[in-house]
């Protein structure tokens, strides 16, 4: 177990998300639903890896986009925390006595209407995947040094009716990382692997 990882996340604060993103007003609304994702991190030979998701092609909202597993948050769910963990078991089975959850990151608020608490969270090296075909097409691993490079993150200026504000893109293996996934990473880039 990466010891110093777990001190990095319990020690500082993450970097804030992108100002012009937060400042937009379609982000503005008090009325966002409560979800929570699953930040998962598995210690490989060659470092720190993060576990993504690529949504299945078929769904009405972000299709095939790169994510995190998680999900709004249910009635039975005992706290966000819960959430994160049922949500990545029933996308992608990774069993919850796998999964240890370190820290939670800054609420991020996202275009579709919710209010999502990132879960960082440890996860057994020897964890299998039953994917949910109706949600997820594949999971991966990426190094996570490669992902908080900031040689690797990319910033594309958006301009929406008369808003602008700045995309975050990481690019890796011929994958795009946008979107919130994306300002999520880029929100850890204080951790030195």
């Amino acid at each position: 177990m990466d010891t110093h990882l777990i001190s990095q996340l319990l020690l500082h604060q993450p970097n804030s998300y992108s100002k012009e993103l937060l400042s937009h007003p379609r982000f503005q609304n008090s009325n966002f639903k409560p979800a929570a994702v699953l930040v998962p991190i598995v210690q490989r030979p060659s470092g720190l890896h993060l576990i993504l998701t690529q949504r299945a092609s078929h769904l009405r909202h972000h299709p095939s986009q790169i994510c995190f597993p998680g999900g709004k948050v249910e009635p039975s769910d005992l706290s966000l925390i819960h959430t994160a963990i049922r949500e990545t078991n029933e996308e992608i089975g990774i069993l919850p006595s796998q999964i240890k959850p370190l820290a939670k990151l800054n609420n991020i608020s996202t275009v579709s209407g919710y209010k999502v608490t990132p879960i960082v969270a440890l996860i057994d090296e020897n964890y299998t995947t039953a994917i949910d075909y109706g949600e997820v097409s594949s999971t991966f691993e990426a190094p996570l040094h490669h992902l908080i490079n900031p040689k690797n993150t990319f910033k594309h200026h958006v301009f929406n009716k008369k808003h602008t504000y700045d995309l975050i893109l990481i690019p890796f293996d011929k994958k795009l990382i946008w979107g919130m996934t994306a300002e999520i990473i880029h929100s850890m880039n204080y951790i030195s692997t």
